[in-house]
């Protein structure tokens, strides 16, 4: 499938923030939407974006409605969720992508908002995995955000990371796929669940118990989702902690065991996910990962 990129940004240009997940829990997003404006952009608010509905950023009905319009509209350049948390996966079934397929935009996010980018992946297009404006000013995500805003405005992208010990040692030339671990585990056996083969699959995870990681990666291990991989990187594995079930192993070492037998290159500990430094990567576009002994090497081709 040829990939289709959104057109990169300009000063001007009008974006959109809202809440297809979690509301926002601070006053944070504030500080993001500064940010925006510092680049020129001119930011819209959602309808519903401050809305409440238990945990979530309003009702189902809130949310779609939010989302579905910038979608829709073609005045709208990038769409940047405040947060993830949980709730984008429940609209999918509803959503039109038909306005966006005509006048496609950037969406920008991590975490639960992995079900968006795989969406849009399965649809064809290029999305971004980054920081959102609730963390945009997140000490210690200065290049982050720098990096963010080069790949959203001249399209370009460039990470490197020093050496890990586990790492596996290697080339890759593909598309970048991929994000959350329990997401990814979520939408298998979907229409979203994301093809993985000759690609470049990244992930990541926050706060699961390790034998809760290790279940997860038999999960995608035995969907197929690690074989005929081009590359693998593996991001933050943030508070993934043991429980009164122990499993004996990081969540570094679980990935390598259920990655043993493959022979494509691992980057492990690379800057994205739930961290400070939580380093873009544009998915769904042509990437050279470079894993040797000197560390690794990301950029966009």
């Amino acid at each position: 499938m040829t990939r289709i990129i959104p057109p990169y940004l300009q000063p001007g240009d009008e974006v959109a923030i809202l809440s297809p997940a979690s509301f926002p829990p601070t006053e944070n997003w504030k500080q993001g939407v500064a940010v925006l404006e510092s680049w020129g952009l001119r930011v819209r608010k959602a309808p519903h974006y401050l809305s409440r509905h238990f945990g979530l950023g309003g009702t189902d009905a809130e949310r779609l409605t939010d989302l579905q319009q910038m979608l829709d509209d073609p005045q709208i350049k990038a769409i940047f969720p405040i947060r993830g948390g949980y709730g984008s996966s429940r609209l999918l079934d509803s959503l039109d992508f038909s306005g966006f397929i005509s006048n496609p935009k950037w969406i920008v996010g991590f975490s639960d908002i992995t079900a968006l980018l795989c969406e849009v992946d399965r649809l064809g297009f290029a999305s971004i995995h980054g920081p959102m404006p609730h963390n945009f000013c997140q000490s210690g995500g200065e290049s982050a955000l720098q990096n963010l805003y080069t790949a959203l405005f001249e399209g370009v992208l460039s990470v490197s990371t020093p050496a890990h010990p586990l790492n596996r040692l290697g080339e890759a030339y593909a598309e970048i796929i991929g994000g959350n671990l329990s997401l990814l585990c979520h939408l298998v056996g979907s229409p979203t669940f994301s093809q993985t083969a000759g690609k470049i699959l990244f992930l990541e995870e926050i706060g699961e118990r390790l034998y809760h990681v290790d279940r997860m990666l038999l999960q995608l291990k035995r969907a197929g989702m690690f074989q005929n991989l081009a590359g693998l990187i593996v991001g933050g594995f943030t508070d993934c902690q043991e429980a009164s079930l122990t499993i004996g192993k990081t969540a570094f070492e679980l990935v390598a065991e259920h990655t043993s037998g493959t022979s494509f290159p691992i980057a492990f500990d690379f800057p994205a996910g739930h961290i400070p430094n939580n380093q873009p990567l544009v998915l769904g576009v042509k990437t050279k990962l470079l894993v040797n002994t000197e560390g690794v090497q990301l950029t966009d081709m």
